[in-house]
């Protein structure tokens, strides 16, 4: 897709996954677009992040936008009825950031989630929901005996501590930050290859079958996912 037929376009953007977005703007000559990242925490409220965002849209449309890039999955079906009513949607095909991440070429090839994992990336470390954040605002709280409770009965279906190499940030701090829950948490520690694919098709305009395009007046919905 040739993106220089747009006029205004405006990528809004969670900024969980700012280390591989910026690394697709540093490797690409890329036409001028306005960024809008929005919070980090919003992907724990599905509700809450469908009327952030749509709102968002809203604002980027009476702004004057003919295409807005959504750099967001399904989100725990918070995506679902997101619109616009004059400007091109274009999103990646996927149920989460995780997901793209895991993916390192066609989505029917990506990566799946592994049962037992707790994924990380450099951005998941920074954010106010990160394991070692919330061990010690429970110990604020509660005292260590107690946070060291709630922390095993959150983490007791998980086995392992995983990081996502994705190539767009500095892979020490984060494997030390995953050595350090590992041990804190008595968990394993791995790291699987990923990468940054999806949103460099979505941001570049090389778009397939793992972008969902919506035109003006179309409303993302769950089987837009299923295939």
């Amino acid at each position: 897709m040739e993106l220089t037929g747009y006029k205004k376009i405006i990528l809004i953007a969670c900024s969980m996954i700012e280390d591989e977005i910026n690394a697709v703007f540093d490797r690409f000559d890329m036409p001028d677009m306005e960024i809008r990242w929005q919070e980090r925490g919003h992907h724990n409220d599905p509700d809450r992040l469908r009327d952030v965002v749509q709102a968002e849209i809203d604002r980027a449309e009476s702004e004057g936008a003919d295409l807005i890039m959504l750099a967001y999955g399904l989100c725990g079906n918070g995506a679902l009825g997101w619109h616009t009513e004059k400007a091109v949607l274009a999103m990646p095909r996927f149920d989460d950031c995780i997901n793209m991440m895991l993916c390192t070429g066609k989505r029917d090839r990506r990566n799946y989630l592994s049962a037992g994992h707790m994924y990380l990336t450099g951005g998941w470390t920074r954010d106010e929901g990160a394991l070692l954040d919330m061990f010690e605002s429970y110990l604020s709280k509660y005292g260590k005996r107690r946070a060291d409770k709630l922390m095993k009965m959150m983490l007791a279906s998980y086995s392992s501590v995983t990081v996502i190499d994705t190539g767009c940030y500095e892979m020490e701090p984060v494997m030390e930050y995953a050595a350090e829950c590992a041990e804190r948490f008595g968990l394993e520690r791995n790291i699987v290859a990923g990468g940054n694919e999806p949103l460099r098709k979505l941001i570049t305009g090389d778009w397939d079958g793992d972008i969902i395009i919506k035109d003006p007046g179309e409303t993302v919905e769950e089987c837009d996912y299923s295939f």
